[in-house]
């Protein structure tokens, strides 16, 4: 390596440098600069020039191997592809995202097979998911369902989907209230309407009653006495009868307390109703506090404890019949109410007449 350097140094310098180079050697530092030429071979040796940073990168691990610090891994990859990876991996707009599962939307079976993958998701995928949905559970004579996957992705698409729910029930409670106030406003109009018209026909009742048994003391005494009873008066006896058999009939109070009863069923349905919608807001308000936690776990709570829609339905059908009874019932009262008239205007001309 010296014989090397000084032929180098005499192609480059010429010979003054080599006879300087050999002088100063010999007088000033003959024994120190043998390790100071030592000491630059080593440096050019552990600093090499004209190298890129990869092959730099290349010979400090060889080097580090070969002193058994950091063993290299042929299969290990780069710090670049791992990090994009890893972005991949956790970025919700990713296709191969950790964040994403499939949920389920109810929709009717008729229109269940006009359902298909979306261009961005996975044929495969959501085809298993389809194969693999939740059966529901329906009432007998309830409209069929069938579950549908939806794919979502992140914590942003999990929290439009609580969202739109939140809304839905919103609406459903909102429909709700509006339904309880129908029914308490019908039940006001029955008790200020139908209720005082029964009212008053129970004092005419009780009055017609009171008049009828002085006129059959009058009667027993006038025939006590021989005197007969003409035409008008007989009709009047007989209308009377049917009139007593009439109101004293076990059908009719049989018919009211049937109608009674069913206004009883009617205020205990809506008392049921507004509990059901209150308990179904608390349990939106539970499943929104707990979507962070749950992310993965799907969604089986939550769109699921609506009101079904067979319940609304079924519940327009009582509240039509009982509108109906309540009309068959005015009507009753009306014929009552008319009979009686009649019967004060008949007996108001027979004492005219008299």
């Amino acid at each position: 390596q010296q014989q090397q350097q000084a032929a180098g140094t005499s192609s480059l310098f010429g010979n003054q440098n080599q006879h300087n180079t050999g002088a100063a050697t010999s007088s000033l530092f003959s024994n120190p600069s043998q390790p100071q030429q030592q000491q630059q071979q080593h440096t050019q040796q552990f600093q090499p020039q004209n190298l890129t940073l990869p092959q730099q990168q290349d010979l400090a691990r060889s080097r580090l191997a070969q002193a058994g610090l950091n063993p290299v891994r042929s299969d290990e990859k780069p710090i670049p592809d791992r990090a994009a990876t890893l972005l991949r991996k956790w970025d919700p707009q990713s296709q191969s995202t950790l964040l994403q599962s499939y949920l389920y939307n109810a929709v009717p079976a008729v229109y269940a097979p006009f359902y298909n993958a979306p261009t961005t998701d996975d044929e495969a995928k959501w085809e298993e998911a389809l194969q693999t949905a939740p059966k529901l559970d329906l009432e007998a004579g309830s409209e069929s369902l069938k579950n549908i996957p939806v794919l979502v992705r992140g914590f942003w698409d999990l929290g439009k989907r609580v969202e739109y729910q939140a809304h839905t029930l919103t609406a459903m409670q909102t429909r709700l209230h509006e339904m309880h106030a129908s029914l308490s406003a019908v039940m006001t109009a029955h008790q200020q309407r139908i209720t005082a018209q029964i009212e008053s026909a129970k004092r005419a009742h009780v009055a017609l009653g009171q008049r009828t048994l002085a006129l059959s003391v009058k009667l027993q005494v006038l025939r006590g006495r021989g005197f007969a009873l003409d035409q008008a008066e007989e009709a009047l006896r007989k209308q009377l009868l049917l009139l007593e058999q009439g109101v004293r009939d076990p059908g009719f109070g049989g018919r009211e307390e049937e109608v009674w009863a069913r206004l009883c069923g009617l205020r205990e349905r809506v008392r049921w109703l507004v509990e059901e919608g209150r308990r179904l807001e608390g349990g939106a308000a539970v499943g929104v506090g707990g979507a962070g936690s749950g992310s993965g776990g799907g969604e089986e709570g939550d769109a699921g404890r609506v009101v079904p829609r067979h319940v609304l339905e079924k519940t327009g059908r009582i509240l039509a019949d009982y509108e109906t009874q309540l009309g068959h019932l005015g009507r009753e009262l009306e014929r009552v109410n008319k009979e009686y008239v009649e019967w004060e205007a008949d007996k108001g001309s027979r004492a005219g007449g008299r």
